[in-house]
């Protein structure tokens, strides 16, 4: 239980960590994307830009309270410590087919792809571990 509970709380801080996102200028976004060769003339005047950029990070600070919330008690969830892992793999995978479809620089979408799989096998592994030695063992005496 212990492992599973450190592995929601550190995807939950993770998460929580891009409230600093919801608040940077779009300067800085702009600054940051260059420095990984994204070179976009007029990055920074671009509403949908912005627009997307602060609501991926507000997002990732809901999905950091929610693994806070499941890391507490993740025997009182229940289905949802499973879920969980399984739409971070899905989650994962898609950014790394997306990323490779729209032709993206790689450690773009690895960054954000292998640690959503890796996180959704290890919760995964975990869940399926305290499941098990949370069952009662029946007597076949």
């Amino acid at each position: 239980m212990r492992g599973l509970k450190i592995c929601l709380w550190l995807g939950g801080v993770f998460c929580l960590l891009s409230v600093v996102g919801v608040f940077l200028p779009i300067s800085v976004f702009e600054s940051i994307a260059k420095y990984f060769g994204v070179e976009s003339p007029g990055f920074a005047d671009q509403p949908l830009v912005e627009y997307a950029v602060r609501l991926m990070s507000g997002t990732y600070v809901a999905v950091g309270v929610y693994l806070v919330i499941l890391a507490r008690e993740p025997m009182k969830y229940g289905v949802l410590v499973p879920f969980t892992a399984v739409a971070s793999v899905l989650l994962g995978a898609g950014c790394v087919v997306t990323g490779l479809m729209v032709g993206m620089p790689v450690q773009w979408f690895l960054g954000d792809g292998v640690p959503c799989i890796v996180f959704g096998v290890v919760v995964l592994l975990l869940w399926q571990r305290v499941k098990q030695n949370s069952q009662p063992m029946i007597d076949t005496m």
